[in-house]
């Protein structure tokens, strides 16, 4: 006969676990992450096996875990790009520093794994990127209407937002080719779009 698994309570997730599990990001940034084991996890945390079960049952828990307490982290963008935006005094900026922290150690050959092998976790990502998507065209119909910005088509720049965010961020043949980082890429792109739409 085998070994039965012993169903366990698991305990709640505290600040150290969060700090543990984010500290993982950046050595995973080239691993393949369907290769890895619960041991290898444990390992790269330096944490014990035992340790990791007592807060995490799979592999894909941890991974739908470190997901969505950095989707929790980019969130606060909300604030910077929701609400009534009075003047211009509104600093693209703040928004492209919010992002690009939000994705610092985050590698795109990451995210290309996680949307291979690691589905719960990629939909985390995914349901943040459409709600970006809507935010910012929002935000562009918004500030058009206002004067803020050029008179531009915001079908257009919404576009080219979904091309960059659904599908630049996991081309890490890309980032290899161009010595760039996620971080770097959105601070430019950012760069880019909002001085060529901001009224002078």
């Amino acid at each position: 006969m085998g070994r039965k698994s012993i169903s366990r309570e698991r305990k709640d997730k505290n600040k150290k676990v969060e700090q543990w599990t984010q500290a993982l990001l950046f050595k995973l940034g080239t691993a393949e992450l369907g290769d890895l084991t619960i041991d290898d996890l444990a390992r790269l945390m330096n944490k014990s096996k035992s340790t990791i079960y007592q807060y995490f049952i799979t592999k894909e828990e941890i991974f739908e875990y470190i997901t969505q307490v950095r989707i929790d982290y980019l969130k606060v963008y909300k604030n910077e790009i929701s609400g009534k935006l009075s003047g211009l005094n509104y600093q693209y900026e703040t928004l492209a520093k919010i992002l690009s922290e939000g994705v610092k150690d985050v590698s795109p050959f990451f995210l290309k794994q996680l949307q291979i092998h690691y589905p719960g976790a990629w939909s985390i990502v995914q349901e943040f990127l459409h709600g970006l998507l809507k935010d910012l065209k929002d935000f562009y119909i918004f500030g058009i209407e206002n004067n803020m910005f050029k008179a531009v088509s915001p079908e257009l720049l919404i576009k080219l937002d979904e091309y960059f965010i659904m599908q630049l961020i996991t081309d890490h043949t890309f980032f290899n080719n161009n010595q760039q980082t996620l971080e770097s890429a959105i601070t430019e792109y950012m760069y880019i779009k909002f001085e060529g739409l901001v009224e002078k």
